[in-house]
């Protein structure tokens, strides 16, 4: 067995950090990633593929719970903003999991909007 397989590499620490720093400490934790994405980006393909796409994940997100939120006022919202906080939260998960081993992460329902 190789010393990939034994140790986590410091990409993935990186990324597990930034992935879970965002859900614990949402928008301190989104401008912290976003400096550590643009200060390892430069070192790492890794970092700035799936970090990209992990800023972009949040800010999407962000934007579906706003809309879901005022989308109570017609009960719509009422069903959509737990379903878009579960999904927020499941796909986030995933995307750690995917991170810990390594692999690339495509999150679903994104707008790129940092490019």
């Amino acid at each position: 067995m190789d010393d990939y397989k034994k140790s986590i590499s410091r990409e993935n620490i990186i990324m597990l950090l930034m992935a879970g720093g965002i859900i614990v400490f949402n928008f301190i934790g989104f401008i912290i990633s976003y400096f550590v994405w643009k200060d390892y980006s430069k070192d790492s393909d890794f970092i700035a593929r799936n970090g990209r796409r992990l800023l972009n994940f949040h800010i999407s997100f962000f934007i579906y719970e706003i809309i879901s939120g005022l989308l109570v006022f017609l009960l719509i919202g009422m069903v959509l903003l737990p379903l878009v906080s579960i999904a927020y939260l499941v796909l986030n998960i995933i995307a750690m999991i995917r991170y810990g081993s390594y692999r690339d992460y495509d999150f679903p329902f994104i707008l790129n909007i940092i490019k």
